[in-house]
């Protein structure tokens, strides 16, 4: 079952003086439960692509669906709703809140809709993950692969369609 499809993807960014082509007319199909690296040169839009499919920008012509559904001209609500359904995001740099709790942190997309945690799968996450005893911590007290195993279980909480890391194995 495909999962997702981009087909002919191009991001161009633009100013004044610049149109530089990020992603040029990309198409590729990935099914559920396949597992793809994306590798390349620095530069070579790698984080651009991740950010197209995971709604957090728009492509500049092109389609992606994820399930089958066309998500490249949502808006920005829509996006954002979709993503944090969806699509479950690990940042290069984590993007933890430093006021909340790591558990508060794992929760917030549920919380944000509004949605009942299941307590059960919660701290199956977190103990496979190994911060089971780091839940009233704040970001600041962990260490770099903990913050990363945070961010892991906070992408996985909400059971996504598709789960996208930026640069997983960085070193803290």
């Amino acid at each position: 079952m495909e999962i997702l499809k981009c087909e002919n993807v191009t991001k161009i960014y633009e100013n004044d003086t610049i149109k530089q082509k990020a992603i040029d007319n990309i198409s590729l199909s990935i099914n559920k439960g396949e597992f793809v690296a994306i590798v390349g040169a620095s530069g070579s839009g790698k984080s651009t692509l991740l950010h197209l499919i995971g709604t957090v920008d728009r492509p500049t012509s092109g389609k992606i669906f994820i399930e089958g559904k066309d998500i490249s001209m949502l808006n920005k609500t829509e996006a954002a709703i979709f993503r944090r359904r969806n699509v479950g995001i690990i940042y290069q740099f984590y993007n933890l809140i430093s006021t909340l709790t790591v558990e508060q942190n794992i929760k917030l997309p549920l919380k944000l809709d509004k949605r009942t945690v299941n307590e059960e799968y919660f701290k199956e996450l977190v103990k496979i993950l190994g911060i089971q005893n780091k839940l009233k911590n704040y970001p600041n007290q962990l260490s770099g692969g903990e913050q990363q195993r945070t961010a892991i279980a906070r992408a996985m909480l909400y059971r996504p369609a598709i789960i996208l890391a930026d640069e997983p194995t960085r070193k803290s």
